[in-house]
């Protein structure tokens, strides 16, 4: 009980920031700083939207609530981030380092023993590194629908898909030292490629999904 109160206090000090983002979606602005003093930038807005989708991914989806009642939001050191390669499904010699999209699954999994929740939203991405992270221009999209409050519990996740551009050997284009934006601070992305190794750069036009609580659906094609 003390370190829920604990939770609930630091949850708290957040004031009407956090209360903002409750109501207007997880970093939808992208205005993060971090340690070092340097911040994220706004990312553009984008109306598009689609379906939502339904359905379960593999027994750890999270769960969809509008009233959060004593749920604290989640802290950036409860949660770890992964980005996921989709198999871009061509065939051929060469044939992906030739692709100019990429397209990838982004989760978010809460790794603490304590249940808490997820503003509706985005997650911007950033690159650089621990304490050196700036944001990755991005349009936010509602795709596959408008985001939901997200409840977390206890090695769950919730997924968002992701695509860019990309060609072989982008100047600037990154592949590690990767972040996702989260209140004040940021969360290291591991990167995950293909299993023969392919693991194309963010080059640009990075554009982002809703955070939803499954998977299916969620992928851009």
């Amino acid at each position: 009980m003390q370190f829920k109160n604990l939770r609930t206090t630091a949850a708290l000090a957040f004031g009407v920031g956090m209360a903002a983002l409750a109501l207007t979606g997880c970093n939808i602005d992208g205005n993060v700083s971090t340690s070092s003093g340097s911040s994220a930038q706004p990312a553009p807005s984008s109306s598009a939207t689609a379906s939502a989708a339904n359905g379960t991914h593999d027994g750890k989806t999270a769960a969809a609530r509008t009233d959060q009642g004593d749920t604290p939001s989640c802290m950036g050191s409860e949660l770890e981030a992964d980005l996921q390669l989709q198999d871009p499904g061509l065939n051929g010699l060469g044939a992906e380092t030739e692709a100019e999209k990429a397209i990838a699954t982004l989760t978010i999994t809460n790794r603490s023993s304590e249940t808490c929740y997820l503003p509706a939203g985005w997650t911007p991405l950033g690159k650089g590194g621990r304490n050196n992270y700036t944001a990755i221009p991005a349009s936010q999209v509602s795709y596959p629908g408008a985001g939901t409050t997200i409840t977390l519990r206890p090695g769950r996740s919730a997924f968002a898909g992701t695509k860019w551009h990309t060609t072989k050997g982008c100047p600037g284009g990154v592949t590690d030292g990767l972040g996702v934006a989260w209140h004040s601070t940021w969360i290291p992305l591991t990167y995950h490629g293909l299993d023969d190794g392919y693991q194309p750069p963010i080059c640009d036009s990075l554009t982002l999904g809703t955070l939803q609580p499954t998977m299916n659906g969620v992928n851009f094609t």
